[in-house]
């Protein structure tokens, strides 16, 4: 899967909030795979990617999207999985405005939180209080 799953597992993991799933191949080309809505109201967009190295693929109209929506104070975020061949599993999560460095210089470019272990040890909880406004991202950095 293009995806590494996760648009399942964010689901699975968190599921109080409101799912959308979006395909707009021929439509609206760039737009995130699924917006969600918080209960605690709080909207917005996840981009989600796997990859095997520290590269991560994104498309030209799909940097444009979530760069501008950001930059208009949208809410936009991009998950990536990244399974390597020695058996790692990590989940990298960002802020949109992280979609050009990641472009740039892949995953040792961008601010990012990271878990390993697999899904079983990613900190969904953190994930949720961030997504819920209750824990700026750039906090948990520090």
């Amino acid at each position: 899967m293009k995806d590494g799953d996760l648009r399942r597992i964010f689901r699975h993991n968190l599921p109080k909030f409101q799912w959308t799933s979006v395909e707009t191949a021929g439509t609206a080309s760039g737009v995130p795979d699924s917006e969600f809505c918080t209960p605690t109201g709080k909207s917005g967009w996840i981009e989600y990617k796997q990859t095997k190295q520290f590269h991560v693929q994104i498309k030209p109209l799909q940097i444009a999207w979530i760069d501008r929506r950001c930059r208009m104070g949208g809410n936009a975020w991009i998950a990536v999985r990244r399974v390597h061949k020695d058996g790692s599993d990590e989940l990298w999560f960002m802020f949109g405005d992280q979609v050009r460095p990641l472009y740039e210089g892949g995953l040792n470019n961008v601010r990012a939180l990271c878990w390993s272990g697999g899904p079983n040890n990613w900190n969904f909880a953190e994930i949720e209080n961030v997504l819920n406004g209750f824990t700026p991202w750039f906090n948990v950095l520090l």
